[in-house]
């Protein structure tokens, strides 16, 4: 099945659009437009509809249409955005040509501006395309019938697409699950993602594939990425060696350019953090204008430690969703990237140690977000981005010490996220939400003496987790969840003096991390959640010999040692000294 957009004028051409919209269905796939009763913004309609579409099939007729003004300074028709669209995105498009005249009324040709108009936008789409023209509706299915099958006869299969996107962002996911599941930007990651593997596997099912290609689409199911950023790398340099040539739209080759090289960018994320931040980079350069660019040039700063640079980068991204929140304050997707910049900014702020700043620039997001959620509170995306407003100023009320303030956010949070859990059990990210939600007001409740309540927060986190890590046991960031809370189950029980249950809990844990740890040895994340579980144990009188504790505090402690040697030990995971201490305790 593939998702078939299709674009047209409304007025003039309403049979016609149903007619082709019958035979997709009829045929198996799924059709795509842009029109709705609320009336969709273009960034809307052009980016977001045509570019998760695998074709793209235009009807033209004798009618201009509507030519939005809010981004769009050569005024086009959202006909002819979306029609350029698809080009930029590299999407096969079918263009089907009305020949004949119905209702001269409801056509431009009595008016010569816009004549003009009809008659520049046609010889645009014949110098792109081959169009079918037609007279009748069987002329129009004929058409639509032989571009279809003759485009679907190298389509990857979407499936295998979505496989290979699914197991990259895991990945990505699980190098820095912080960092990578800020609001919106995995939906933004998984974008992208998809266009580079469509873009690769679509040019290896060509008849005439290069053999780089084929070897790229392979590497991509094997899990590499390299040979398709190398793939994409070449295109992107041909597409930008043609800007500034005789007749050439600099406008156009600017776009295609920067959106190959955001794909190698969403690529390259899962092995190299620098290679991923300087594909980034030239897309910058191609389109400065485009916000999601600087967050993810920001983002990726982040990961490399340079909170300043993040910081500048938020700020220019802020800087340009607030002009276009501005100018079109009903469009609901600028409104949306105003937020998460409120958001990028607040955790710098955190970052930086100013907690009311941070706060205020949690709270300029929560607005937005409320509005957003309240326009429309059926909005799953809206919704969830409400309860991570509410959970990241639960966080900075934490760290101020307003435990009863952060319970009140977190609960809110928990509201959501238990609404949305429910609409689709289904739905693991809900489901991970429901659990971390959870698990904050665990933590408060345990901060506050709270033990009974925090007990039975950590056991409902405990349900969700182990039933995510069960249901795909190689999902690695789902095991390390079930390990913390494992282990924060066993914090509660040693404070309520249960010896037993805690040694059970630690003991699941560390039997988890031994797993990853074994799995990824340089991965030094796991191997410092290790450390945490021999500290424990370590830790732990119940049910243990001197020497077992002793063994587990040596084993932590080269863990720790070992990182620091390599210059991969944070130095606030530096608590060897810890170690050492409670070694130097032990008597026997």
């Amino acid at each position: 099945m593939a998702k078939i957009y299709v674009s047209s004028t409304i007025a003039d051409l309403q049979a016609e659009r149903r007619a082709v919209m019958d035979w997709i269905v009829a045929a198996g796939h799924q059709p795509v437009h842009s029109y709705r009763p609320d009336s969709e913004t273009v960034r809307e309609s052009c980016l977001q509809d045509v570019g998760g579409c695998g074709l793209y099939v235009l009807i033209l007729g004798h009618r201009y249409g509507t030519q939005p003004e809010p981004d769009n300074p050569e005024k086009l028709s959202i006909t002819q955005l979306e029609f350029r669209r698809a080009g930029e995105s590299r999407i096969p498009r079918i263009a089907l040509l009305r020949m004949s005249v119905p209702d001269i009324a409801l056509t431009d040709l009595l008016d010569p501006a816009r004549a003009a108009l009809v008659s520049r936008f046609e010889r645009e789409v014949r110098d792109a395309v081959r169009p079918f023209e037609f007279r009748d509706r069987e002329g129009l299915i004929a058409g639509l019938s032989t571009g279809v099958l003759k485009e679907l006869a190298h389509e990857p299969d979407d499936r295998e697409v979505q496989s290979i996107v699914a197991t990259l962002t895991r990945v990505i996911n699980e190098k820095d699950a912080e960092n990578l599941t800020l609001p919106g930007r995995v939906r933004e990651l998984e974008e992208q993602l998809h266009a580079a593997v469509y873009r690769t596997l679509k040019a290896a099912g060509q008849p005439d594939a290069s053999g780089a290609a084929i070897a790229a689409a392979q590497a991509l199911g094997a899990g590499d990425t390299r040979p398709a950023e190398a793939l994409l790398g070449r295109e992107e340099g041909e597409q930008a060696g043609q800007i500034g040539a005789p007749g050439v739209d600099d406008a156009s080759q600017r776009s295609q350019a920067a959106a190959l090289a955001r794909e190698q960018g969403a690529l390259a994320m899962g092995h190299d953090v620098g290679a991923a931040l300087a594909a980034f980079q030239r897309a910058a350069e191609y389109q400065p204008e485009d916000t999601w660019t600087h967050f993810f040039i920001g983002d990726l700063h982040v990961l490399l430690g340079d909170l300043e640079a993040a910081m500048r980068s938020f700020q220019r991204g802020q800087a340009l969703a607030a002009g276009l929140a501005a100018r079109d304050p009903a469009n609901t997707g600028w409104q949306r990237d105003l937020s998460i910049s409120h958001d990028r900014i607040g955790n710098m702020l955190v970052a930086q140690d100013d907690g009311p700043g941070a706060l205020a620039a949690y709270r300029k997001a929560l607005g937005i977000r409320e509005a957003l959620a309240a326009r429309d509170p059926a909005n799953t995306q809206w919704q969830r981005d409400l309860s991570i407003s509410h959970e990241k100023i639960g966080d900075v009320l934490v760290a101020q010490g307003d435990g009863p303030g952060a319970l009140a956010a977190y609960r809110k949070a928990l509201g959501i996220a238990e609404a949305l859990a429910a609409s689709d059990p289904a739905n693991t990210g809900w489901q991970r939400d429901l659990s971390v939600s959870h698990n904050k007001i665990g933590d408060v409740l345990m901060a506050q003496g709270d033990g009974p309540g925090a007990l039975a927060a950590y056991r409902k986190d405990l349900g969700i987790a182990e039933a995510l890590a069960a249901r795909d046991p190689a999902n690695t960031g789902w095991q390390r969840d079930l390990s913390i809370s494992h282990d924060r189950i066993g914090d509660v029980l040693v404070a309520q003096g249960d010896g037993a249950g805690a040694l059970a809990a630690y003991r699941k844990s560390l039997g988890i991390r031994e797993a990853l740890a074994a799995r990824d040895p340089a991965n030094a994340q796991w191997q410092t959640d290790l450390a945490v579980s021999c500290s424990k144990l370590g830790a732990l009188e119940y049910g243990q010999t001197i020497d077992g504790r002793r063994e587990h505090l040596r084993r932590g402690r080269a863990i720790l040692a070992r990182l620091k040697e390599q210059g991969r030990l944070h130095p606030q995971q530096d608590w060897i000294q810890w170690f050492d201490d409670q070694l130097a305790g032990l008597v026997g």
